[in-house]
């Protein structure tokens, strides 16, 4: 074995040793600094690409339960005022039925179901949101939209749609058939077999003795494109006035879906209308009979007076009162399909709320146990990296001092 001045091996192997022991304990000092195994990407590329990846799920996730939640209170806000109207309904049956008692107020009765009504329309106007309102159309007073779209997941295109509850119409009480309600309305009832499909230039003529109206089904238009031959506006030999509406019921061959386009121009036109469950259509209001109203196919003549009605469809006579009670009846029933929609939704919007946190925790909990440090692991092995510097400090102020063995050589 040489001696050398000029190179100390054993410095050189202490040096070595105590360096790469000062870069583990610096690495180590780092994990128990920010907890973190894997704290960048030189630490474990791989495994710091995953769970980047996760991390951004996790914020995603924090903005969907926002979007979640904001959906929820708008919700909220329309079943609680789709409950007050609900209550409202009842008492509209109530003074309405009251109202068919001899001896009672036909004039106080009405103001009655005109303050109801009026209030029907003051709890949807006012369901709103931070502007979103399901239960009013845009342009009502607050209200910025009547629709909502909820981004209900971290992927494109997870959106959940809740459409506007009035179905095209421009009011609650116009959707719900309340429109000119009476309570002592005379009214039709139309009902449709499955012989029935309607078509373009099918219509319904309506008379009160006096005034005429037609109302006109077309695919398309927005004036009526054929009137009924015999039919002429204006002034009638009655002394009263002939109306003409074109009805657009798109291209669909389907009853309902003509029928829910005409509720709609007749309520526009001053009469109350609605749909039953069962698919009967109650038109009450201007005193109309069935004397001079009809239900009639495509290329059949206006006759003034006509009953006789298209094959498939079937006109009852409803007489005072009984049409008011009936349209109550179906204004329940839709209310109640509105509040069962509106209750669904909540439902799905809840169930998401809930499946998004528990994704989150389970994203949360998954990127910890990639990148967290164990800190007990941590801590055991910060002792043993400063016991080893301790003792390449001590191997390296040992190896410093044997050069100066040499010097009792040359004495």
């Amino acid at each position: 074995m040489s001696f050398s001045i000029n190179t100390n091996v054993g410095a050189l192997a202490a040096l070595q040793s105590l360096d790469s022991t000062q870069q583990s304990l610096n690495n180590t000092q780092n994990v128990i600094a920010s907890g973190l195994l894997v704290g960048s990407a030189s630490d474990n590329p791989a495994v710091y690409s995953i769970s980047q990846t996760m991390q951004a799920n996790i914020a995603g996730l924090t903005a969907v339960q926002d979007n979640l939640s904001f959906g929820n209170s708008v919700l909220g806000v329309a079943a609680a005022a789709g409950s007050q109207i609900s209550s409202q309904l009842a008492t509209l049956q109530n003074t309405v039925t009251q109202a068919q008692q001899t001896g009672i107020s036909t004039s106080t009765m009405n103001t009655q179901i005109d303050n109801i009504l009026s209030n029907i329309d003051n709890f949807a106007n006012n369901a709103t949101f931070n502007g979103v309102n399901l239960l009013a159309t845009t342009g009502t007073t607050g209200v910025t939209t009547d629709t909502m779209v909820i981004q209900d997941t971290i992927n494109a295109g997870g959106q959940l749609s809740v459409g506007n509850q009035l179905g095209g119409s421009t009011s609650m009480t116009q959707a719900l058939g309340l429109t000119n309600l009476s309570s002592t309305s005379g009214g039709l009832q139309y009902s449709f077999n499955s012989s029935y499909a309607p078509a373009a230039g099918d219509y319904l003529q309506l008379s009160n003795g006096t005034n005429n109206w037609v109302f006109e089904f077309q695919t398309t238009g927005s004036t009526p494109s054929a009137a009924p031959s015999g039919y002429t506006l204006g002034t009638n030999s009655s002394g009263g006035t002939n109306y003409l509406t074109n009805v657009i019921m798109g291209t669909s061959t389907s009853p309902m879906a003509a029928v829910g386009a005409l509720i709609n121009s007749l309520q526009q036109s001053g009469f109350a209308a609605s749909l039953s469950n069962n698919g009967n259509l109650t038109i009450a209001g201007n005193n109309v009979s069935s004397t001079g109203s009809a239900w009639e196919a495509a290329g059949t003549a206006y006759t003034a007076g006509s009953t006789t009605n298209e094959a498939g469809v079937s006109q009852t006579a409803l007489s005072g009162g009984s049409a008011a009670i009936t349209i109550v009846q179906n204004a329940i029933g839709t209310m109640n399909g509105i509040a069962a929609q509106i209750g669904a939704t909540q439902q799905e919007v809840t169930g998401m709320m809930n499946f998004s946190s528990s994704l989150s925790t389970s994203l949360t909990t998954g990127s910890g146990a990639l990148i967290d440090a164990n800190m007990a692991s941590e801590s055991a092995q910060l002792n043993s990296l400063q016991t080893k510097q301790q003792l390449a400090i001590r191997t390296l102020s040992i190896a410093n001092a044997q050069p100066q063995v040499l010097l009792n050589l040359f004495q």
